[in-house]
């Protein structure tokens, strides 16, 4: 048991220990300009949304609640993004309200 425990303490020590290796922040461009948002935040997630192996970025806008997604149409490692879709359920824009 003391074993056991001393295992588990050291990952969760070593673990503790990392520290975060954050990037400087960038502008995030689609056709050649820099995203922008009419008003108020933006909740990005980058995912490979259409199964296809790059990653999409998926952008959620504060001021109206809708989501935006852009396909990515080159590599992983450098992502090029075109113009967006607002994601839709049953024809509709998705909607998602704040509060």
């Amino acid at each position: 048991m003391r074993v056991y425990l001393f295992l588990v303490l050291s990952i969760c020590l070593a673990a503790a220990a990392a520290t975060p290796d954050y990037q400087p922040p960038f502008n995030v461009m689609a056709n050649g300009a820099q995203i922008e948002l009419s008003v108020g935040h933006a909740n990005p997630l980058i995912t490979d949304w259409n199964g296809d192996g790059l990653k999409d970025l998926i952008l959620g806008q504060y001021s109206s609640g809708k989501l935006r997604y852009y396909e990515n149409n080159d590599t992983n490692d450098s992502p090029m993004f075109g113009n967006y879709t607002f994601m839709q359920a049953d024809g509709v824009d998705i909607s998602l309200s704040s509060g």
